[in-house]
């Protein structure tokens, strides 16, 4: 039977999600000549949104962690121990991961209860590694943020949501990122859409807010089917969450490299080569695929953590293999080990002390992912099947220890 378009609020919410966040096929349009507007953005997202699946909402546990997870390469398995319980307005900094650079906290960012006055739902503190985690087969998005030194707080009823995959009907939540500006500046791409910029939207079920506070771009959205404030209750909030930025800022120095400039695709080549890409998908026309299209405060995070990733393929609607990472983010990879979607797996090459697991999610078609944790990086690796991707991360593993 033919499914039926999204309406209604359904169709709201995917369309907030779309603006927010640029899907990937998306960010293979060239980068525009002059300023795209939003609406431009929007109008970009909306054209992909049938690409991708819109997940149900299955209902899924997630707790906070208390101290630092165990590696996996050690006697504790980190796949199954249990979380600790979910804190009332803040979930721990695990080690590894970089501080706030703003000084900020989930209990300090805005007091929890104007995030409760939002809903007739009860919510908690969730943290949005594990969250996203819970849906699909990517690094999570908001990954990049913390990396770069920015905040990042979620509170939900506990379903799993990452918006990369559309929208989760059963879930209630907001989630609030803190980007900090690169010392040289926002990138180009984001200059040339004029990002960041002071906006505020409500639909019936939704809300989404994005403005610049001195040095730090914000972002704030809600979604939820009993979403029971108002337009000023909603800008009670951004305006909570404003004032604690702004008094926190400027923000530290940056504790990484950071980069502003788009790679080029050439920069793939010391990736996985190119011809071996082609060899491995038996795809002989594959090129590497790189662009910037839209844009959104994790795709800024993203570039300045040089986390841009590797695409390859014949056109945007024939993907065959991609490869994301994070630098010094084995602190992501183990929280994402405890979203429980994953199964370890062995690998030809891969070093004493790394680890290597699979993740494969029915909902979005056949595609799967392999992630590897090697040395203090996170390492995804994806295909159009699982034993693609394995043969995938093998080359990358023997480019890595060459």
């Amino acid at each position: 039977m033919k499914s039926e378009p999204p309406t209604g609020d359904e169709l709201a919410r995917l369309l907030v999600s779309m603006k927010r966040n640029v899907l990937e096929r998306v960010a293979q349009e060239p980068a525009p000549a002059r300023r795209m507007s939003t609406h431009r953005i929007l109008g970009l997202g909306l054209g992909v949104a049938a690409l991708f699946g819109v997940g149900a909402g299955a209902a899924f546990a997630l707790g906070m962690f208390t101290g630092p997870q165990e590696d996996p390469t050690t006697t504790t398995d980190a796949a199954t121990a249990p979380p600790s319980a979910p804190a009332p307005s803040e979930y721990a900094v695990t080690a590894g991961q970089p501080a706030s650079r703003y000084g900020l906290d989930c209990a300090t960012l805005v007091d929890p209860s104007r995030v409760s006055n939002l809903f007739s739902t009860d919510v908690a503190a969730v943290d949005p590694i594990l969250s996203e985690s819970g849906v699909g087969i990517a690094i999570p998005r908001r990954a990049a943020i913390l990396a770069v030194g920015g905040t990042v707080c979620e509170w939900s009823n506990g379903v799993a949501m990452n918006d990369q995959y559309g929208t989760e009907p059963d879930y209630v939540g907001v989630t609030i990122s803190v980007v900090p500006r690169p010392v040289e500046g926002w990138s180009e791409v984001a200059t040339q859409h004029g990002m960041p910029a002071d906006e505020r939207e409500c639909g019936d079920t939704w809300c989404w807010a994005s403005v610049p506070v001195g040095d730090a771009w914000v972002t704030v959205a809600a979604s939820a089917g009993d979403l029971v404030t108002d337009a000023s209750g909603w800008s009670s909030l951004v305006d909570a969450v404003v004032a604690s930025v702004a008094a926190a800022g400027p923000a530290a120095p940056p504790t990484i490299p950071e980069r502003t400039a788009m790679p080029v695709s050439e920069d793939c080549e010391a990736i996985i080569p190119l011809d071996e890409v082609r060899t491995i998908t038996a795809t002989p026309d594959a090129q590497a695929m790189l662009g910037a299209g839209g844009w959104s405060e994790w795709a800024e995070a993203r570039l300045i953590a040089d986390a841009w990733g590797c695409g390859w393929g014949v056109d945007d609607l024939s993907r065959v293999a991609r490869v994301d990472w994070l630098h010094e983010g084995r602190w992501a990879y183990l929280r994402m080990l405890q979203a429980g979607t994953s199964t370890p797996i062995q690998l030809d090459g891969l070093a004493a002390g790394d680890a290597a697991s699979v993740r494969c999610d029915d909902r979005y078609g056949t595609t799967c992912a392999v992630d590897l944790a090697v040395g203090r990086d996170w390492y995804n690796v994806t295909a159009n099947d699982e034993s693609t991707a394995m043969a995938l991360a093998e080359a990358l593993v023997a480019r890595l220890a060459g």
